[in-house]
Order: structure tokens, then sequence, then C-alpha cells
């Protein structure tokens, strides 16, 4: 099982890479897969501005990227994903609802499961992506109605398993 999600997670970092348009220092890439469906996305920052972290579905407007090719690449991301969801089924083990893998350029990696059926909640995939960049990117919401859910989300889920 171990080997087949290290190739999994290689697959992913390796199409990550090639949709990024530039040398990145760090990224953190997100997918949320169901029954019912789910979605990927990534943020990247650069050695020289570690702190400014750039959208995955920026990238195709701001340089010009073929829109189709990278939506391909999108779902070749969730097509892994998926794919490592079923090494979990496989082997018989707890299906995730959400992981995130960070890669730095140094070769670094880090992976977190979310096991939190998110949906049966009252925080939509807005909520939880204002709580996911708090976590991974240090996002601190401006607004009082966000910080409120982020407030609200560690009162209820303190091991915060985003």
């Amino acid at each position: 099982m171990e080997q087949e999600m290290n190739n999994k997670y290689r697959e992913i970092a390796e199409k990550v890479n090639e949709m990024i348009p530039e040398r990145w220092e760090t990224f953190h890439f997100y997918a949320q897969i169901s029954e019912s469906g789910g979605g990927t996305y990534f943020y990247y920052n650069e050695e020289e501005n570690l702190n400014e972290f750039k959208y995955s579905l920026e990238i195709p407007f701001k340089y010009k990227i073929n829109t189709e090719k990278f939506d391909d690449n999108e779902m070749e991301l969730y097509d892994l994903s998926e794919a490592l969801r079923l090494v979990f089924e496989k082997y018989e083990q707890e299906l995730w609802y959400s992981f995130t893998m960070s890669l730095t350029s140094a070769g670094k990696l880090n992976v977190h499961y979310d096991y939190t059926d998110w949906a049966s909640t009252d925080y939509d995939f807005s909520d939880q992506m204002i709580i996911w960049k708090y976590k991974y990117l240090n996002e601190k919401p401006q607004d009082e109605k966000l910080q409120g859910i982020i407030e609200k989300y560690l009162a209820e889920y303190p091991n915060n398993p985003i």
C-alpha cells in the first residue's frame, strides 16, 4: 500500500510542477473526493516572496496558458487523487474525505488526510477553503464574518482536522 501511495504522491507532484509556469518554492495541493464528486486546487509561492501564494485557477489567465490544456491537467489531478483514494479502498482502509499535500522545492513532503464528512456539517465549500487557507497558507481573514468561521471551526474541531 505504501508504495502505491508514494507513486500517487509522485505523480501528483509531477503534474502540479508541470502546471506551474515559473520556479516555485512550496506548493500546497488540496483534493476533496467523495462518492458524489469533488475537486482539486493548489497554491504555490516563489523563493522571492514566500508569504504570497498564487492560486492555481488563476494560472491560465495570468500566464496566458491554453485553458483547455490547463483544464485537462486539472482533471488529471482529480483522477490521480481519486486513484489515491482507491488505494485506501483496495486495502480496506478508512476512506478520507480530503487530503493536502505540501512539497518544497528541496523535496520535503508532508501529507495530511482529513476524514471529516464536511458535507454533513454546516460548513460549505467556501468555508472549508477559508479554513484550509488559514491552516496551510497562514492567511488570516480580515473580514469579521470570515474570522468568525475560523473561530467557530477551531472551537468545534480543536484538533484542526482539515
